[in-house]
C-alpha cells in the first residue's frame, strides 16, 4: 500500500497563520480610522468648480465691471470686461468668463479679435528685453483646459512686464502693448482665478 503525504497543518503553522490574519485585519482597520482623504468618484471636475461664496462675490461686486451676455438656451452667462478694447478690427487678445448656472462651474475663454481671430493655432512670442529672455507659446482652440493654460502662461509673464507679439500674415505684430489691453487681460484672469479658487 502506498502512503499518502499528510496534508494537515501543524499546530505551530496554524497558530502563525491565525496571528498573521488577525494582525493584517487590525492593521487595515487602524489605517481606515486615519484616512481623512476621500476618493472623489462623482465624475465631476473640481478645477472649474465655483463655491457659493465666490459666486456671490463675483455677482454682487465684480459683475458691475462686466458686460453680461445671457445664453438662456445653454444656461450660460458670458462676462466680458466693460473696459476692454471692443474694436473688432484691432488685433487684441481678450478674455471672457463663462459661468454655467446649472453646474456651478466657470470657464475662461480666449477671444482674439481682428486678424488674430482667424489664426489657429495662434502663435505668441514673449520676451524680456532687459533680461534677454524670450520664448514662444502655441495655442490651439481646444478644450477648456487649453484656454486656461494659455491665459495663465501669458498672465504670469505679463505681471513681469513681458513684451508680446503675435504671428499674423507671416510677420510679428505687437499685442497686449497698450495699458487698456493689458489691464483688461489681467483683471479678467484675476477675477476668474478668484472665482474658481474661492
Amino acid at each position: 500500500m502506498k502512503k499518502t503525504p499528510n496534508n494537515d497543518l501543524s499546530p505551530e503553522l496554524l497558530r502563525i497563520l491565525k496571528i498573521f490574519i488577525v494582525a493584517s485585519l487590525a492593521f487595515v482597520l487602524l489605517l481606515s480610522f486615519f484616512n481623512e482623504r476621500r476618493a472623489d468618484n462623482s465624475g465631476e471636475d473640481n478645477a472649474f468648480r465655483v463655491t457659493d461664496a465666490s459666486r456671490l462675490y463675483f455677482r454682487n461686486i465684480r459683475r458691475a465691471y462686466y458686460q453680461v451676455e445671457s445664453r438662456s438656451d445653454a444656461r450660460l452667462d458670458v462676462y466680458r470686461l466693460s473696459k476692454r478694447v471692443k474694436d473688432s478690427t484691432q488685433n487684441v487678445l481678450n478674455l471672457a468668463i463663462v459661468l454655467n448656472r446649472d453646474r456651478n462651474t466657470a470657464y475662461l475663454y480666449v477671444e482674439p479679435q481682428g486678424g488674430l481671430a482667424g489664426e489657429d493655432p495662434l502663435e505668441i512670442r514673449w520676451r524680456f528685453p532687459e533680461r534677454k529672455e524670450s520664448g514662444t507659446i502655441h495655442f490651439s482652440f481646444g478644450d477648456r483646459y487649453s484656454h486656461v493654460v494659455f491665459a495663465k502662461e501669458i498672465f504670469f509673464r505679463l505681471e513681469e512686464n513681458a513684451v508680446y507679439e503675435a504671428r499674423f500674415d507671416n510677420k510679428w505684430i505687437p499685442v497686449l502693448q497698450n495699458e487698456t489691453e493689458r489691464k483688461a487681460f489681467m483683471t479678467t484672469i484675476r477675477d476668474y482665478l478668484r472665482l474658481v479658487q474661492g
